[in-house]
């Protein structure tokens, strides 16, 4: 271990991780710190900037008295959260108001009145992406609409990423890959799109400065400073939220490379040398850490958080995760097929509308058939997501997991099983957000000449290779999941409807319905 060493902040929806690592990468420890929601009978969903704030302060104090690190040793700080929130402030850099939360969804007029002007094509050529309530076009204009009061005194608006970073040095700025979450960014000036912006009527002033992940933002503070135990002046770098600092992360740095991450929602992202465009129509790519790399970014809605929500039904008395491995192993004759489709689903079927559902439920069916069911059920979102990356046309060479969902053992076998590629899982899963963020920094800081030391050095704990002796089984179950799309929408009359009288696009599979092929893997 060298004496020198760099924090990495991972911000999340529920807590946050102060994670110390040395000049080679190597984590030294970690601090953790909780914070939550705050939900209002409305359905509104905030989170407060202070309570994040005195979290990271908690955390970072922890992280320094259990390591024994001396504050002079700490040489530089990143910043990774997640994204697609949004914070409006003051010219002094205040908050004023609580942040809104990725998963609210008070901006669905404002989302509906966007797609009522402007058809799909038209959204989509301009800003590069189909926009919904949770992405953060919408998000702004509801705050320019329904608080004008607020609206009027806002210099800023930034996502929580950007919120910890202006508050450390004083400068509202984002990097690449968080304006590219925008949908307000131009990828060939690598800038804000003026013809974006005036197709939604934001003006430019209220955006942050753009800058790569690593630039130095600014130094520390001093009161910042002294609330984390540390040394005012340590230069901290622009960073980058938690898709792109999870992609360096878990070692996906050159094109081809992939990344699964199975949290509560789960994604695919996949390096690419381009932001190649989505030939249906729908999805924008988001910027990369690295400036000359893209992210094919996928979002699947409900991924850990089915099976989370089935072991809530099952209350306290419920099987721990050894019970639960040991059941669904047990349980392979003949399970039912769940649509895991609890919240709507992104990828590929952009519809915030459809709902979940058990198919061929008998009286033999136990416990263990509905677990199976629902590891299965995701991974068949799993492989339709996956089918939709490919006819990007960008490579596929390896996939490597994270998220909590990788603690499952079985539960990734099923998904190599079901993808027919091998899958190699990330040791320390929920720590590659702040790996990427901390490579980000040492990068940042030229202790490191570029990304290539992440995927060298990135711990793999174990690689799942496919079953053969399960294929058939799951090419029939793959098979009859791609059908009940449309033939369980119980609801797509009357959302066809709406959808016309909104102007919300309605939903096409990306393959043909019952396609059951998998590209083979990537020579290249």
């Amino acid at each position: 271990m060298t004496d020198r060493h760099v924090i990495a902040y991972d911000v999340g929806t529920s807590g946050v991780k102060a994670v110390l690592v040395d000049e080679a990468g190597r984590v030294s420890g970690s601090g953790y710190r909780p914070y939550g929601l705050i939900t209002k009978a409305n359905g509104w969903i905030d989170q407060d900037l202070d309570d994040i704030l005195g979290a990271i302060a908690e955390a970072t104090r922890e992280l320094i008295s259990t390591t024994a690190v001396a504050p002079g040793a700490i040489d530089g700080i990143g910043v990774t959260g997640q994204m697609f929130n949004l914070l409006p402030i003051d010219g002094t850099g205040r908050p004023l108001a609580p942040m809104i939360s990725w998963l609210d969804l008070r901006a669905i007029p404002q989302a509906r009145a966007l797609a009522s002007r402007y058809p799909p094509s038209e959204q989509f050529r301009c800003l590069g992406s189909l926009v919904t309530a949770k992405d953060v076009i919408p998000k702004i204009l509801w705050l320019r609409e329904e608080r004008p009061d607020i609206w009027r005194r806002t210099a800023k608006v930034l996502d929580c990423k950007e919120a910890v970073v202006m508050h450390l040095t004083g400068v509202p700025i984002t990097d690449h890959a968080g304006a590219s979450a925008f949908r307000l960014y131009d990828a060939t000036s690598r800038s804000w799109s003026e013809s974006a912006l005036e197709l939604v009527g934001i003006p430019s002033s209220v955006l942050p400065e753009i800058g790569a992940a690593t630039d130095i933002a600014g130094g520390l503070l001093p009161e910042p400073a002294e609330r984390l135990g540390l040394t005012a002046g340590i230069p901290v770098v622009v960073g980058a939220g938690d898709v792109p600092a999870t992609q360096v992360g878990a070692g996906a740095t050159d094109v081809g490379d992939a990344q699964l991450s199975l949290g509560t929602a789960g994604y695919w992202g996949i390096t690419m040398a381009e932001p190649l465009q989505d030939p249906a129509g729908r999805f924008g790519p988001l910027a990369h850490m690295d400036p000359d790399r893209w992210i094919l970014w996928l979002e699947i809605a409900t991924a850990g958080g089915a099976l989370a929500w089935f072991r809530r039904l099952l209350g306290p008395a419920g099987p721990d995760h050894a019970a639960i491995e040991q059941l669904v192993r047990d349980s392979t004759d003949d399970p039912p097929v769940f649509a895991p489709w609890l919240s709507g689903e992104r990828a590929p079927v952009f519809d915030d509308d459809v709902r979940a559902a058990f198919v061929g439920l008998d009286l033999h069916h136990g416990l263990g058939h509905i677990l199976r069911a629902i590891m299965e059920g995701v991974a068949f979102q799993v492989r339709w997501a996956f089918e939709y990356a490919l006819a990007y046309g960008s490579p596929v060479h390896g996939i490597r997991t994270v998220g909590g969902g990788t603690m499952s053992d079985v539960w990734l076998q099923i998904i190599s099983d079901v993808l027919g590629r091998p899958l190699s899982a990330m040791r320390d899963p929920q720590d590659a957000g702040a790996r990427g963020t901390a490579a980000c920094v040492l990068v940042g800081l030229g202790r490191q000449k570029d990304f290539a030391f992440v995927k060298r050095d990135a711990p793999v704990e174990k690689v799942y290779e496919p079953s053969s002796a399960t294929r058939e089984r799951y090419e029939r179950g793959y098979a009859t999941f791609r059908q009940l799309y449309e033939r369980l929408d119980l609801h797509h009359v009357d959302h066809q409807a709406a959808r016309r009288t909104s102007g919300t696009p309605a939903p096409s599979p990306a393959l043909p319905v019952g396609s059951a092929s998998v590209p083979a893997p990537s020579q290249s």
